[in-house]
């Protein structure tokens, strides 16, 4: 079980690349430079928090749709994702800036000492870490986090300000969780689930599943703080839960799943 748990999430991981290094869209003319005011807000307090001469990485930075931003705001950017092809749209976005510097890797190795970074900007990409390497992240994002240092997350969710919502998108995720699990005979964990990923002028691929893990406020309020992390200020909209954090002084503790 446990082997094929390990063959799932390897392909997975190449199923969450794929598209994305198809991809020929900017993102910021699908969805905007920001996702909602919500998120442009937490934005310029964590642009404030982290101060003008920060170092940041932007992880899972995408097609640099922040990472322009962020460059504009603190003293030096390190952008880091595990497609190539993101990786050259972010670079031609910042073209010109001495201070961004781009890195190909996953989020899962992180190349860095510790104590690197003052702040960490993650967005929309916590819905692709496995139930199970949730808790080793948030632990690397400490290490590598200066002490004080400040972590922004938004983190994709079946959770809405109101409950017939909340309610409606649970039965959604249980109802593609028991196919895939049960029907399919596939090993997801639960707040694991695929959905259909249409062809098109966005995507230039075949179509088939995406993979994507949803996350309640609960289990990450938890998560965070079990991993040293003080949590500064969070906010529930639109099926997003969006996070300000400091690293604390304790040593992470690990969960067991």
């Amino acid at each position: 079980m446990v082997v094929r748990r390990e063959r799932f999430l390897a392909e997975m991981e190449e199923n969450v690349l794929r598209p994305y290094e198809a991809c020929r869209v900017y993102e910021e003319e699908l969805v905007g430079e920001f996702e909602c005011p919500v998120e442009a807000e937490f934005f310029e307090r964590f642009a404030s928090m982290v101060g003008r001469e920060a170092r940041v990485l932007d992880l899972a930075c995408g097609d640099g749709r922040h990472t322009l931003r962020l460059v504009e705001r603190v003293g030096r950017v390190v952008a880091l994702d595990l497609s190539p092809n993101m990786l050259r749209m972010a670079g031609k976005k910042c073209d010109g800036w001495e201070k961004a510097a781009f890195v190909q890797g996953s989020m899962f190795a992180l190349p860095f000492p510790d104590d690197t970074f003052d702040g960490i900007w993650f967005s929309q990409a916590f819905e692709y870490v496995p139930p199970e390497r949730r808790e080793m992240l948030l632990e690397s994002l400490h290490r590598i986090l200066r002490p004080d240092g400040i972590l922004y997350a938004s983190v994709e969710t079946w959770m809405y300000p109101g409950l017939w919502k909340s309610l409606r998108e649970l039965w959604g995720d249980f109802r593609l969780f028991f196919y895939w699990r049960f029907w399919k005979g596939r090993p997801l964990r639960w707040g694991e689930f695929l959905y259909p990923l249409p062809p098109g002028d966005i995507w230039s691929w075949p179509p088939g599943w995406h993979y994507h893990v949803h996350t309640d406020r609960w289990t990450l309020r938890r998560l965070l703080r079990r991993s040293g992390f003080l949590i500064d200020r969070t906010c529930l909209h639109d099926g997003y839960i969006y996070v300000l954090c400091r690293k604390g002084e304790r040593k992470p503790v690990r969960i067991r799943q």
